[in-house]
Formats: structure tokens, sequence, C-alpha cells
């Protein structure tokens, strides 16, 4: 098919935005999304900071659990952005893809703290899951990431395939990716792509073990950078045929997913591979897919986590893949404003990618001063203003090897 696929709809629940709006706002003017965690006690870790939303209270879903809490927001703004319920269309031919890395795991695990701790007499010190009216048969079959796509489904009585990828911190891309498939292979006409990773323990607990996480702010693309802070947040995108949007007449178009390359490095569990093996496959895959040259790159949205391995990877991939023009091309991470989102992480900067083009700025990239060694690049500090942008690369690498780049064309 060779249908363009478009995208005609944006929602946003995130730590610096909780609608495209403020989103805007806030990457125009640089403004942090970290905040104190009070969710649950933080004295024993490395920060007690993290890109959290607050005040979750007035939002209502059948089960109550974090995640579906706060991905619901950014689906209902993404829909009604794009008016596709607006026509008297097919709801057989709407897809659901999701992407997540904890699904309901997070909101189950503290449950299970919170009962063991009940049963010892102790204290349980979280509010991640107050409203979590629920026993243990009820939280535990809202674990599988496709029941975050079936009460989407329920909501909107959409009876097309559902979907969900739980590929670490690319999840996201890979559901992106297979939106973009299945309206090329005539299984759909819109696919909403859906994403959401929830605050939890479980994850603070693990990259403080790992070492992973920052003391101090995160400082991605910087030589004294020393880790990252987690973030929570969704976004929903709605992928459309141009076809489609036409025959519907619809109202708004944001962008043009030009391409997209997928890839797995195989190297370790955790770690990049040191040369971007995987992040060069992927990159290099979206541009042949795209059929650009890299020189059409105007800006790169990295996966930029922090991390000592991880942005040195990726600028080597980066200097790989572009012929050693690395310092031609504008980079940052949006990772230094509202922390690393996992599995959402792919979905959420894909959309400030798309907001970028849509109002032609580029994103900053936040606490940066001093260069890494070895590497001539150019990071934006502050979010600077284009007479044009046309084309853009977004990156999302994560554990596993696992990568994904999209290209978002004008």
């Amino acid at each position: 098919m060779d249908d363009k696929i478009i995208i005609t709809g944006l929602g946003i629940y995130c730590p610096i935005g909780k609608n495209i709006d403020e989103l805007t706002d806030s990457l125009l003017n640089s403004k942090l999304g970290f905040k104190k965690v009070t969710e649950f006690e933080t004295s024993g870790y490395r920060n007690d900071k993290a890109g959290v939303i607050k005040e979750l209270d007035n939002i209502n879903t059948s089960t109550g659990l974090r995640s579906n809490m706060i991905l619901k927001p950014s689906v209902d703004q993404a829909i009604q952005d794009s008016g596709i319920f607006n026509a008297n269309i097919d709801k057989s031919r709407v897809s659901i893809s999701i992407g997540s890395s904890l699904t309901g795991y997070g909101g189950f695990v503290d449950w299970l703290f919170k009962n063991h701790h009940n049963k010892e007499g102790e204290k349980y010190n979280s509010t991640l899951n107050e409203k979590m009216k629920i026993d243990y048969h009820e939280s535990i079959i809202n674990i599988p990431g496709t029941l975050l796509a079936t009460e989407i489904a329920l909501d909107y009585e959409i009876s097309g395939v559902l979907s969900c990828s739980l590929t670490a911190c690319s999840a996201s891309g890979n559901a992106m990716a297979l939106g973009v498939d299945t309206i090329k292979n005539g299984l759909a006409d819109v696919v909403i792509v859906g994403a959401v990773d929830p605050l939890s323990e479980l994850t603070y607990m693990g990259f403080h073990t790992l070492r992973a996480m920052s003391k101090n702010q995160p400082k991605p693309l910087d030589n004294n950078r020393d880790g990252l802070l987690i973030g929570e947040g969704s976004g929903c995108i709605i992928l459309e045929s141009e076809k489609h949007f036409n025959k519907r007449k619809g109202k708004k178009r944001y962008a043009e997913i030009a391409g997209y390359g997928l890839a797995n490095d195989a190297y370790h569990a955790t770690q990049p591979h040191p040369n971007g093996e995987g992040a060069v496959v992927a990159m290099s895959s979206a541009l042949k897919d795209a059929n650009i040259t890299s020189d059409e790159i105007e800006y790169i949205n990295m996966h930029g986590t922090g991390t000592k391995h991880n942005d040195n990877a990726e600028l080597k991939a980066i200097q790989r893949v572009f012929k050693d023009k690395l310092s031609e091309i504008p980079i940052s991470s949006s990772k230094s404003m509202l922390g690393h989102t996992l599995g959402a992480a792919g979905t959420i900067e894909a959309i400030i990618c798309t907001v970028a083009l849509h109002n032609n700025f580029l994103p900053p990239s936040l606490n940066f001063e001093n260069f890494i060694d070895g590497f001539d690049y150019q990071v934006v500090t502050k979010a600077e203003k284009k007479s044009e942008l046309h084309t853009v690369m977004n990156n999302s690498f994560g554990f596993g090897g696992n990568g994904a780049s999209f290209i978002f064309r004008k």
C-alpha cells in the first residue's frame, strides 16, 4: 500500500504537561517536571525525586490501577483531537496498539507489599494505588498489557485488532511500528497508539540497584552525567491512512511517519553495545524506509538517558550513521525535563517531535554544561525557533538491546 501514514491526533499526560498546550509551553520555556516522591518512602534510595504526576483523583477507570488512570486522559485527548468518531466510521477497522514495560505490575507489586506488611503488623507507606479497591484476583487479572487496550476498546466500542508491546524502553516505538504496519497491510484504517508507564517502587528500586539513578539532576549528553531519574506518564498518537483521512474529511494532520527501523543488538541484558550496533541498524533502517539520506534529518530527539554507557553508545552510533557529521545535527534529550518514562518514552518523545515539527522549534536538553570527551556535537540547550522544520528523527533504545528509530516529516 502506497498510502501515507499520517498523525491526526495527539494526547499527553506527563510531568511537564497534562495536555498538548501545557507540553508545548513547557518545552518552549524549559520547565522541569521533577518533584519529591511522597508516594512511597525514598530515604534509602540515591534520589528522592522523579518525574511524577500529582493529583490523579479525578480520573475514573474500571480498575483504579495507576497505569490505567494515567493512560486514559491522553487517549481521550487524542481521540477528541482527531475527530475520528465524529464521522460514521467502521469501528472494526480501528485498531489499538499499546506500549508499556510495567503495565499493571507496579500496582500489583504495591498491593503485595502493602498486604504483606499489614499481615506483619507494619505500616507500608505507599499512596500509589490508594483508590485500588480490588482484591487479589482482580489485581492479578489486570497485569496483562492487553487489558490496557481492552479498556479503551470497551470505552469506545472498538472491535479492531488489539495488541501490547512489552519490549522495555523501546516498547512504544514497537507499538507505533506495529500500528504503521497494521494500516499498511490493510488490516485497519486507524490505529490508536497508546503508551504508559506508571511510577512504581519496583522500577525505582531497580534503577537504584543498577546504580543507574542520578544522585542529583539528570544531565544527558553531559560529560559529568551520573544517571537518570524515573518518570511516569502516557502519550497517545492517532495514526491514520491518508486515504481514510481524506474520505472522512478530517480536519487536522500533524505529520507523516516517513519511516522507521527496529533492531536488537543481542549484546547484554541491560547495557547497549559499546559501539551502538543495534542503534546503527535501527537508524539506518529508518532512513532506508523513509527513502531519504542522513543529510535530510534536521534534528534528533535522542534516547539520551544520562547514563555513561547509553549516551556514549548512542553518540557513536550517530557518528557512524551520519558519516561523521554529528557536529552538524542539533540533538537533545527530553528525559532531562521529565525523566525516563520507560516503555512510554518512545510515544511521549514522538509527540514532542511532532509538536516541534508542527510549531517549528527544536526542543531543549536541560542541565547540559560540558561535552563528553571524544565527541564533537551540538546540544539544543533551550528551545530554538526555526523558520521551518521538515524532517526529524526520534530514538528509543531499551534493555535487551531493543531499539526503535522513527522519522517524522511535515
